[in-house]
């Protein structure tokens, strides 16, 4: 029996590896070594696991745990340099200590060996290295605590690629939102036959807020506005557009809003007339998309979207089918507009580090609410898409704020022209438009004695 058993044995090893009664485990172990500085090694211990944030929720048993990636490997190791070792070949117990420590005191990362985890890049923290000294010599014992290191790599490099990943974002939280509000509404079909007489009083109600608010942001005035404003055209003709005659681009502007204004209308008229979740969802999404195209400066577009995104139904509803739908409608509606508030956002050209706090606290308010809406009716994916576009968003404008200057107010004795004041301030005769910018003065010449300015 024990010769058709090693028969049986060997065959296996063969075809699948070692099995546990043939594999020695003193024949896998490396020499162990850091920065190849040879040690002796009695044991050793390793932390492993996942990074997560819990939240704990008020009147909630259980808490949602958000996973943030993998843990930083620690790893600890208990050795002893000893002299004239058998199991490594070094010199003088006194010189490989010496060498030890110097390889724990380079500053970048270093290779460990790890008797059975093999090559690892590793750095030594403060105190990393304990040596311990004894009465009996020729050894020393030591416990070395290493961090396993990697590359310096950054999910976003340019501002770019962050303003392209937040409006990604904001596409997912789109799709999300639409996928989740059409399975809702199918859901309170199965037992409540007047889903779409709600959804038409709840559109009917939200087209107006919509009219309203895109004819204030999209006049007449914001247009000329966005087409004179400071960064396009400046002071005797600086600026972007260096064309001497703005008629056509004024043309180009008015025929622009006009186009995308009909096409806001259109999908509002159609919005009015939906009989089906899909379609529904498809003209809210068209619109709040539109409303991107017809608004055309970026502050007055975030503006807006800021305030649809706080939009109530105002129409009493008894408590049942009614009420749900409602609910279920304006939460949708709400969260696209927060969505899409952020992706405006992205585009706002910043003057100063107030102008980019400003607009991040703005856009984390009412990305928050939104969170919160979704998080309280059970959407958790939708939950989570919010999550990315509101960390995209803050990393994007946080980046973008942590360049520009802070706004300082600067008090002079006397009213000085504009020109003098740039070059005071600044020692840059180019930066009078932005100084007549932010005063606005009755004449560059002419300057208030307190003003708002760039503090460099």
């Amino acid at each position: 029996m024990t010769l058709i058993h090693d028969a049986v044995n060997s065959a296996k090893d063969s075809l699948f590896g070692p099995s546990g009664d043939s594999w020695k485990w003193q024949e896998h172990l490396h020499k162990a070594t850091f920065r190849d500085v040879p040690f002796a090694v009695e044991g050793g211990e390793g932390s492993f696991g996942r990074r997560q944030a819990v939240h704990e929720y008020p009147y909630r048993d259980q808490a949602w745990v958000e996973d943030l990636g993998r843990s930083t490997r620690r790893i600890t190791l208990n050795g002893f340099l000893v002299q004239s070792s058998r199991l490594y070949t070094a010199p003088d117990v006194m010189t490989q200590r010496d060498s030890l420590i110097a390889a724990c005191e380079t500053g970048s990362a270093g290779t460990l060996v790890h008797p059975t985890l093999g090559e690892l890049t590793v750095s030594v923290p403060d105190g990393g290295l304990k040596i311990t000294e004894s009465l009996a010599g020729g050894t020393f014992s030591f416990t070395l605590t290493v961090i396993e290191s990697g590359l310096r790599v950054f999910a976003i490099t340019s501002s770019t690629d962050a303003a392209s990943t937040v409006q990604t974002s904001w596409l997912s939280v789109a799709a999300e939102a639409a996928s989740t509000f059409i399975g809702e509404i199918h859901g309170t079909l199965n037992y409540f036959n007047g889903t779409l007489k709600t959804l038409q009083n709840t559109a009917d109600f939200w087209i107006r807020s919509v009219t309203s608010t895109m004819q204030s942001a999209s006049n007449l005035g914001n247009s000329l506005h966005n087409v004179f404003s400071p960064d396009r055209y400046g002071r005797y003709n600086h600026g972007s557009f260096s064309a001497s005659s703005p008629s056509a681009e004024v043309q180009k502007s008015m025929a622009s809003t006009v186009q995308h204004t009909m096409a806001v209308q259109r999908s509002l008229s159609a919005l009015s007339e939906d009989y089906t979740p899909e379609s529904y969802a498809h003209d809210v999404l068209n619109v709040v998309n539109g409303l991107q195209l017809v608004i055309p400066s970026p502050a007055d577009r975030v503006q807006a979207l800021q305030i649809l995104s706080g939009f109530t139904d105002p129409q009493w509803y008894p408590p049942g089918g009614e009420t749900q739908v409602s609910d279920i409608t304006v939460r949708y509606m709400t969260i696209l507009t927060a969505g899409a508030m952020a992706a405006a956002a992205a585009l706002v050209p910043l003057r100063s580090y107030d102008d980019a706090m400003t607009l991040l606290m703005n856009v984390s308010d009412t990305l928050d609410n939104a969170m919160l809406a979704a998080g309280d009716s059970g959407e958790d994916s939708l939950y989570e898409a919010l999550m990315i576009l509101r960390t995209n968003t803050i990393s994007l404008l946080q980046t973008r704020g942590a360049n520009l200057a802070p706004v300082v107010v600067q008090h002079f004795n006397a009213t000085l022209p504009a020109l003098y004041l740039a070059n005071r301030l600044y020692q840059d005769a180019g930066r009078t438009d932005e100084l007549t910018d932010r005063a606005r003065p009755v004449h560059p010449a002419f300057m208030p004695r307190t003003l708002k300015v760039l503090s460099e």
